[in-house]
């Protein structure tokens, strides 16, 4: 079959390729994080989307996407039609880059190309179906390429069931990567400077003024308002970290809490 001939409605076919290309950890971990009910899953829009609009709305963070031409085209589409005003690198495929390992170059040569740490802190990409179908292996990407980080994650919709569970995808591989810089040594220190109370740092997307309502909820016990995961800057993941407790606000968020 051709590759752009394996659309959504081929997630079966899709999964079993994925499994069969060393990707069946990766599957088994998913189907933990996010159980699916007696219906498969639900009839949404690419899952892609939750973990696109995430990056999209990081500061100094480019986003790059590996998948077939038309769920780019729809995935960029609806993206911009939510007011992204960014670019959104795309890196193309045919059936000989994808079966030769000539993509994973592409992509390792586009990340190496857009590594400029005057404009980025991180860049984050996506494999969409075919690619983690085909088991495409961005864990091999560098870690940081002229001290911007390289965050790769696999966002295909026949693991992930719907964009919610796409957002914690990424939000748990950039929690993961800078936990590891805490780990390492010091680290950027918050934008407006540290709480002098313990913070409850707040998982899930929510209105602006949610976490001033909550900060004030929290205030008469001793404790403030910490930062919203999926943040909106990289340094504010060390503040998510430094934390006295999680506030899990969606339920979506179990790589996020892990």
């Amino acid at each position: 079959m051709p590759v752009d001939g394996l659309g959504c409605h081929s997630g079966s076919e899709l999964k079993k390729a994925a499994e069969l290309s060393g990707n069946s950890e990766l599957l088994a971990q998913f189907a933990k994080d996010y159980p699916q009910g007696p219906h498969d899953k639900p009839q949404s829009m690419c899952p892609a989307f939750g973990s696109l609009r995430v990056g999209l709305r990081m500061r100094r963070v480019a986003t790059v996407l590996s998948g077939s031409a038309c769920c780019v085209y729809g995935l960029t589409f609806v993206s911009h039609f939510y007011g992204a005003r960014r670019s959104v690198g795309y890196v193309p495929f045919n059936s000989e880059t994808l079966v030769t390992g000539k993509l994973f170059e592409d992509i390792r040569d586009s990340v190496h190309e857009l590594a400029d740490p005057d404009l980025y802190d991180a860049i984050v990409v996506t494999n969409l179906c075919v690619p983690t179908a085909s088991g495409v292996p961005l864990r091999l990407l560098p870690d940081e390429i002229n001290g911007v980080r390289i965050v790769g994650i696999d966002v295909p919709g026949f693991g992930i069931p719907t964009h919610a569970e796409a957002k914690d995808v990424l939000a748990g591989a950039m929690l993961n990567y800078a936990r590891k810089e805490i780990e390492a040594g010091p680290v950027a220190a918050p934008q407006g400077g540290k709480s002098d109370r313990p913070t409850v740092s707040l998982l899930g997307e929510m209105f602006p003024a949610d976490p001033v309502m909550i900060g004030a909820m929290l205030a008469p016990m001793g404790l403030a308002a910490g930062p919203v995961v999926p943040t909106r800057e990289w340094r504010e993941l060390y503040s998510a970290l430094d934390c006295g407790a999680v506030a899990a606000i969606h339920p979506f968020y179990t790589a996020a809490i892990r």
